[in-house]
């Protein structure tokens, strides 16, 4: 990128305005000629490696003898630049700029406002336990923090040095460089923020476990562990949660609200941080995130009983007996075990850890069996494929292409924005057309292959 540092305007004339593509079409010959006749101005190779409060202005270059007869410009200071710098002045924002901050103001404002209310009508929101005094309050929350950090540590370790995990091709030793962006205010201010949530999460998560739940029905003793209430559940909790946060996610990508709530979650292009990228977000997508925790729990809990009646339904009916169920019964709720909530969490965490880590991470679940034993070429495959209109629906489904989990989907989703909105699965997107395979440089050994070849030549 060239940043040219004239203060006269008139080197830039209407047939000269900034272009992209002509830049790109001349970039090695305008390099080459600015090097060797354009005095006082910065090369950069690319303007990924800028902080972000920096403008760059890409353009075409005019011929040398433009310059032949210009003197270079006076030296000026601007406020934030270091000295011998020949960055040009920050320009003014544009009114739409200037829109969005205003709104974004008030948005914050009025969220804020909200939640103090909130918090004054609804004192034991963060304290569901009635902890007696501050210090136990605080000691709890301490004991939390220390509890994330420790889990997040853990979960690289067992991916680093149990699972021997390869990182990305992005991330690879000689791909390209990638834009890493540091944690600024506004990130720790909302990290802060977003830790207080999380707390009171956790306690009212294990208060409405030891309550029993919606109905008091909630079973909590290892006598009551049976099938439903464990994998069945478990399944459902993950396949409502992402149905309900895609979409939501999408909402948050619209025009209008993009730079509100979630452009500052996408300042990392390149995840790599873990939980610190995983909760760099702003307040109200971080308790959206909670908001569908709660529903994906809430669902398996009031579907698994409707889905035990139904099943008694049909296998009485089958054997010619009547069944008597009231309305009650198929929504009495109880359908969770405590433990699976407790399972589930620890995933969820786990999993939102992982899709902001540098690691290439990916599984699948087959319905029938497993791929990695038996294969996607078995005798039972083969029979599916062959049904007419479902066959191929059908195969994904027992191969495990239905539930493909990667990390690499989602640093898609980072590097450009309007795909892959799923978090754990690509249902949503399959369905909407917003599912982008992962896309990366060559990796290291591709890389060094390509360069003995053209050394060969």
């Amino acid at each position: 990128s060239i940043i040219c540092t004239y203060s006269d305007s008139s080197t830039l004339t209407k047939n000269r305005r900034p272009t992209v593509n002509n830049f790109n079409k001349q970039r090695p010959a305008v390099r080459k000629e600015a090097s060797n006749a354009i005095p006082n101005f910065a090369l950069l190779p690319h303007p990924i490696y800028l902080k972000e409060s920096v403008t760059i202005i890409m353009c075409t270059t005019p011929p040398s003898s433009s310059y032949q007869h210009m003197s270079p410009p006076p030296s000026r200071t601007y406020p934030n630049m270091t000295k011998g710098s020949s960055f040009v002045p920050l320009p003014r924002p544009s009114l739409r700029a200037q829109k969005q901050h205003l709104t974004s103001i008030l948005l914050d404002s009025a969220t804020t406002l909200f939640v103090l209310y909130f918090l004054y009508h609804n004192p034991n929101y963060l304290n569901p336990w009635s902890l007696p005094n501050a210090t136990l309050w605080l000691g709890g929350f301490i004991l939390i923090r220390c509890a994330i950090a420790f889990y997040d540590h853990l979960v690289v370790c067992l991916i680093d040095s149990c699972f021997k995990c390869k990182v990305l091709p992005t991330r690879e030793p000689g791909a390209p460089p990638v834009r890493y962006v540091e944690l600024d205010t506004r990130s720790l201010v909302y990290l802060s923020l977003n830790a207080f949530n999380e707390y009171a999460f956790v306690m009212r998560l294990t208060h409405y476990l030891s309550q029993g739940g919606m109905f008091q029905a909630l079973p909590l003793k290892l006598s009551e562990v049976s099938l439903g209430n464990t994998l069945l559940a478990l399944g459902i909790i993950f396949v409502s949660m992402d149905m309900l946060y895609a979409p939501l996610h999408h909402l948050m990508h619209l025009p209008s609200l993009y730079p509100l709530i979630h452009k500052h979650h996408h300042r990392q292009h390149f995840p790599t941080r873990g939980y610190l990228d995983a909760g760099n977000e702003h307040p109200i997508e971080h308790m959206i995130g909670i908001i569908c925790v709660w529903f994906a729990l809430m669902t398996a809990e009031l579907m698994m009983p409707s889905l035990l009646c139904l099943g008694d339904k049909l296998w009485y009916e089958d054997a010619g007996l009547s069944v008597l169920s009231s309305p009650s019964e198929w929504v009495r709720g109880g359908g969770v075990h405590a433990i699976t909530a407790f399972i589930f969490f620890q995933l969820h965490a786990t999993l939102a850890m992982m899709n902001h880590s540098p690691y290439d991470v990916q599984f699948s679940l087959p319905l029938i069996g497993s791929t990695k034993l038996f294969g996607k070429e078995t005798q039972l495959v083969k029979c599916i494929e062959k049904i007419p209109w479902v066959g191929l629906r059908l195969r994904r489904l027992v191969i495990g292409e239905w539930f493909h989990y990667s990390v690499g989907y989602h640093e898609m989703h980072h590097r450009k924005f309007n795909f892959n909105y799923g978090q754990y699965c690509m249902w949503y997107d399959l369905w909407m057309g917003t599912f982008l395979e992962y896309e990366g440089p060559l990796r290291a050994k591709e890389l060094e292959a390509k360069k003995l070849k053209s050394k060969a030549k």
